[in-house]
């Protein structure tokens, strides 16, 4: 199954969200200080990311996230 990957940046609040396949319902899990993991609540799969301060931590040049390893990107 292929899944969307959305990412939707909020320049006022200085959050990075990207999410993976369709919106449901989650639970978030701080990983680091301000970095969330979203997964769903029913089946626990990864649904995304909240990254708070994006910019203050240098934007996209140091962001590294992990995909699970069953992503298809084309």
């Amino acid at each position: 199954m292929i899944k969307n990957l959305d990412i939707y940046y909020d320049k006022k609040a200085d959050i990075l969200e990207i999410t993976i396949g369709e919106p449901s319902s989650c639970i978030f899990d701080e990983v680091e200080e301000g970095i969330f993991e979203a997964h769903d609540i029913e089946t626990n799969g990864l649904k995304g990311y909240k990254i708070f301060d994006f910019l203050k931590r240098g934007g996209m040049k140091n962001i590294k996230i992990p995909l699970p390893a069953n992503v298809s990107i084309n």
